[in-house]
């Protein structure tokens, strides 16, 4: 609540509204907190999907309720400084269609340093694989036009990798996208990222990479289901290679 009364205060305009989506979780959250919030943040709209369904799911379930000329779209620790959000906003209202927070290397000094290495990694790969104006699709800070907002709305990615699902088709229909730099508040303490994770965003990353081709001869089939094992076999190797050296390394 106090980013909401922070953001409010910075961004100084007439109205904001606020809409949060619990994407299936029971953990941390109550009737209580949820009425609480209600009670002492003005205009807040409150969503509780059922099922589990991802990051890039409950965002477009969030956004498509909202009403807004402009959206932003964070994670519910708003883990970047609240001033970030008015540059956000303010490259809105100068005409982009896209607003990207970027992530400094002071960031990467801040998290640990297996996401570190993941997070370099893909966008290593984000820049062999894909023809966007930018590497960096990841950061949990987002603004969108109404036009951003459609694209937004058509991506279809559930998991993480929708982000970069939208920087792609933004880009396709060339929309006006900006990047912003952001930078991590220094309480934030961003969690691990799992194998299993890992290996589903692999798979959303090669589908993303051919979008909606439909092969229509089962050579080409068998070539994508090989090429998708192979995706996740080399990305596990690399994580064993990791995990192998941050063990030798700190011996």
């Amino acid at each position: 609540m106090h980013s909401c009364k922070s953001i409010e205060k910075i961004l100084n305009v007439d109205s904001i509204s606020w809409i949060l989506v619990n994407d299936g979780s029971t953990k941390l959250i109550s009737s209580f907190d949820i009425d609480r919030i209600s009670s002492e943040v003005y205009n807040f709209q409150y969503f509780n999907l059922e099922k589990n369904r991802g990051k890039g799911f409950a965002t477009r379930h969030g956004v498509d309720h909202s009403n807004a000329d402009y959206t932003i779209y964070t994670d519910v620790d708003f883990p970047y400084l609240d001033e970030n959000v008015l540059s956000v906003y303010t490259a809105l209202l100068s005409g982009s269609d896209l607003v990207l927070a970027t992530r400094n290397q002071n960031y990467y000094k801040q998290i640990s340093s297996k996401r570190a290495w993941i997070s370099r990694n893909f966008r290593s790969a984000v820049k062999m694989l894909f023809n966007i104006p930018t590497t960096d699709t990841q950061a949990g800070l987002k603004g969108l036009s109404s036009m951003g907002k459609m694209a937004l709305l058509d991506t279809k990615i559930d998991r993480y990798l929708f982000d970069l699902e939208l920087v792609k088709i933004c880009a396709k229909r060339k929309l006006n996208i900006t990047e912003v730099e952001a930078t991590l508040k220094h309480d934030i303490d961003l969690p691990g990222v799992s194998l299993k994770i890992l290996s589903k965003e692999v798979v959303n990353l090669v589908r993303i990479f051919f979008g909606r081709v439909t092969f229509k001869i089962s050579i080409a089939t068998l070539f994508l289901d090989e090429f998708l094992i192979f995706s996740l076999l080399l990305f596990k190797h690399l994580i064993d290679l990791y995990d192998s050296k941050l063990s030798f390394d700190t011996k």
